[in-house]
């Protein structure tokens, strides 16, 4: 079926808008991926070359602090830092080299005696690309249990550790996140408390209000010791035991505001006492009281806040209860076992004594409940055989493998009112209530040092050897026994060595598996291994299984990298000669519309001119469709190839002169004109075509640049410009039938 001029236009118009379409879709640098988004900026939205975008250039620093803690020789420990800069170099080769980059450098430079890892990337001017790019981390420790106690030594030593810390983010205030928060392994933790009041806050805080107030924005605090904060933690029994974490912290204040108060809390109470430095406690009252719940009054120079009024309906026990657990026996001996259990009834029995009617206090035993009243219901929860006439006795109940002493002071009946109160004693009404009536809203982020490690490094003593990324070789996912899935790290044959001494020395101890600095799992022990690859066995599922082993295959590395220094170098070259090339391309256009007009008629000038636009329109479409990347080179060839076209043109033009000089049809000439220049335009045209495939074989960038767009102009040309030019020929010479 023939078609008509009108139909054939509107054919070319609707291409036209297809591929207008995808020169003008907007390109996420970031993502590397195209939106379904018409931008105006349009020549913005092109990848571009060095020249004409700029590099990045990224500074890391290979934390060594685990190692210096381990290799306490010099040479020794140079020679394992020689080691894992070669593992990082080689990792980041790798990494880059998956997104088709050969123009980039990655070496190590020497700077105020420290080894840094410097990385410059030549195509890539976007920072948050580049970085996503270098800075992953997954670090894969191996590490036993830490038997040794905090003592005045280790204490020192973490204070040190604090010290160090503090010191190298105060130099970049900046990286605090990049310097702490990838230490978990090392009982170090980075904290982020946005919007958070003074009760929401870590014990620390509270008890430090003074100093927290006295902060200046940005400004970061002393060293403080002690305890950090109280957490609970719940056993396999669904008992509560309080946890004290302490020892070292630092902090600093990033925002802080005042809010109005609308109603207030028992937080609210002890909060504003600490700031006012008040004592207050919590007493419980038989007397009736007008307050209702969550009422405060002021008595003398006291305030009172009523809680609320407890156990109206059943007895009430004032009450201390020491829950006393049994260290698991598995793979012990009958001797070891008598041992332990020996142990234990020692442990039991000096509670019992420590306690008398004065009452006690065990600091160092994980505590229930410590000088509060428990209800009837709440203590048959923890003790199912409780005797609640045993008041002023000590007694003792065994459940599964903890035994409960538990002290009963005083009890009450369900017909004595009892209530609940906080009293704040020496209050200056007018001061606390300016107080109280408003709270300082927090922005804060500090770093917590634990007094201790709860996992100590996997080391080889025989070598001094640390089970890490040195013996790396892949990993994959595999199943187990019971065709659940599991992941497979596979070592070198080094690895094999280290790994079976150091199991055949900890059997019946457990090992942790840390990933991204978090435990994983943390497998007993049972038999020496002395295998080259190690096991995860979690609660996999098959797609988080593959993406661990993505995660490990691709971002391996024994140390993790902190970003120190981040640089955009611009294109020297990018607001002088990008403009002027496209200010000559618009030019050369317009210049080569007049030359043929000159030339020849308007009706060929007009074809040779929508010939040109729309060969510039497809060569846009098809770099924005293969993400080819716009050097200044690049775009010599464009300007080049826009001369091969016309040319093309040219001679269809001058063949179709002679052939309508013999008096031929004009339908025939056209088609004998396009037909008998179309051997020469193609022989040309591969002559070019070899000659820009030898530059763009070199390995220089701007050959190569130019004889890659030059190979694209030439193959566009002849699948372009010859066949449209012989049907625009048709569409103006030929009258419509």
């Amino acid at each position: 079926m023939k078609l008509s001029r009108s139909q054939i236009f509107i054919i070319l118009f609707l291409l036209w808008l297809f591929m207008i379409f995808f020169v003008w879709r907007e390109f996420n640098p970031q993502t590397w991926k195209r939106s379904l988004i018409i931008t105006s900026d349009w020549v913005n939205h092109f990848r571009k070359w060095l020249d004409v975008s700029g590099w990045t250039k990224l500074v890391y620093k290979i934390s060594y602090e685990k190692y210096e803690e381990i290799y306490k020789d010099p040479q020794e420990l140079n020679s394992v830092k020689k080691l894992i800069e070669t593992i990082v170099l080689k990792n980041i080769d790798k990494r880059i080299s998956k997104l088709w980059v050969s123009d980039y450098k990655a070496y190590v430079q020497n700077l105020n005696e420290q080894q840094y890892i410097v990385v410059e990337i030549w195509w890539i001017a976007d920072l948050d690309q580049a970085k996503e790019i270098i800075w992953k981390t997954v670090e894969l420790e191996f590490r036993l249990p830490n038997e040794q106690e905090p003592n005045e030594q280790l204490i020192l030593e973490r204070k040190q550790k604090t010290q160090t810390l503090l010191q190298d983010i105060q130099n970049n205030p900046d990286k605090m996140f990049e310097f702490a928060d990838w230490r978990w392994a090392e009982n170090i933790f980075y904290g982020n408390f946005p919007g958070a009041s003074l009760s929401q806050l870590p014990d620390i805080y509270q008890n430090n209000v003074k100093l927290l107030n006295s902060m200046e924005i940005w400004e970061f605090s002393q060293i403080l010791e002690w305890t950090y904060a109280n957490i609970q933690n719940q056993d396999q029994n669904g008992l509560i035991s309080n946890n004290e974490l302490k020892w070292f912290s630092f902090f600093r204040v990033l925002d802080k505001k005042v809010e109005e108060k609308t109603f207030i809390v028992w937080e609210d109470i002890i909060q504003t006492a600490n700031t006012l430095w008040l004592k207050y406690d919590k007493i419980f009252s038989k007397q009736d009281t007008q307050l209702s719940k969550d009422e405060y009054e002021y008595v003398w120079k006291d305030l009172i806040f009523n809680l609320w009024e407890i156990w109206s309906w059943q007895n009430a026990y004032d009450i201390k209860v020491v829950g006393i657990s049994k260290k698991s026996s598995l793979w012990l001996s009958e001797l070891e076992i008598k041992e332990l259990e020996d142990s234990f009834d020692l442990e039991v029995d000096s509670v019992v004594k420590s306690i008398d009617k004065k009452w006690f206090n065990l600091q160092s035993w994980h505590k229930l409940l410590n000088d509060e009243r428990i209800s009837q219901s709440d203590l048959l929860k923890i003790v199912t055989n409780f005797d609640s006439t045993q008041t002023g006795k000590v007694q003792k109940y065994n459940r599964f493998d903890t035994t409960y002493v538990v002290y009963i002071r005083d009890q009450k009946s369900p017909q004595e009112k009892l209530y609940s109160t906080i009293k704040v004693f020496g209050v200056n009404k007018d001061e606390f209530e300016d107080s109280l009536k408003k709270t300082i809203i927090y922005d804060i982020e500090d770093v917590f040092v634990q007094d201790r490690e709860t996992w100590k490094i996997a080391i080889w003593p025989k070598t001094n050897s640390v089970l890490n990324w040195a013996y790396f070789k892949f990993a994959n996912v595999s199943s187990s026994q019971m065709w659940q899935p599991v992941v497979l790290i596979n070592f070198d044959d080094a690895w094999q060595e280290i790994f079976c001494e150091i199991t055949e020395a900890n059997i019946g101890n457990q090992m942790a598996i840390f990933v991204w600095w978090s435990l994983l799992t943390s497998p007993t022990i049972q038999s020496k291994i002395c295998w080259w690859w190690a096991q995860i066995d979690w609660q996999f599922t098959s797609e988080s299984a593959k993406e661990l082993v993505n995660s490990l295959n691709d971002w391996a590395l024994p140390a993790p990298l902190i970003l120190m220094q981040e640089e955009k170098v611009s294109p020297t070259l990018w607001d002088s000669a990008f403009t002027w090339s496209l200010i000559a391309t618009v030019v050369w256009i317009i210049a080569i519309y007049f030359l043929m007009l000159f030339m020849y008629k308007p009706k060929k000038s007009l074809v040779a001119l929508f010939t040109l636009i729309t060969f510039i329109v497809i060569l846009a479409w098809l770099l924005k469709l293969i993400d080819y990347a716009l050097s200044l080179s690049g775009i010599a060839a464009v300007v080049l190839s826009l001369w091969m076209a016309v040319d093309a043109n040219v001679l269809i033009f001058e063949r179709l002169r002679e052939e309508l000089k013999e008096w031929k049809s004009i339908s025939s000439a056209i088609d004998l004109a396009v037909s008998r220049s179309r051997n020469a335009i193609r022989d040309w045209q591969i002559s070019t075509w070899l000659i820009a495939l030898v530059l763009f074989s070199m390995w220089i960038s701007i050959f190569k640049w130019f004889g890659s767009m030059m190979l694209v102009t030439i193959i566009l040309t002849l699948l372009v410009n010859v066949p449209l030019t012989k049907e625009l020929l048709k569409i103006f010479y030929i009258k419509k039938q």
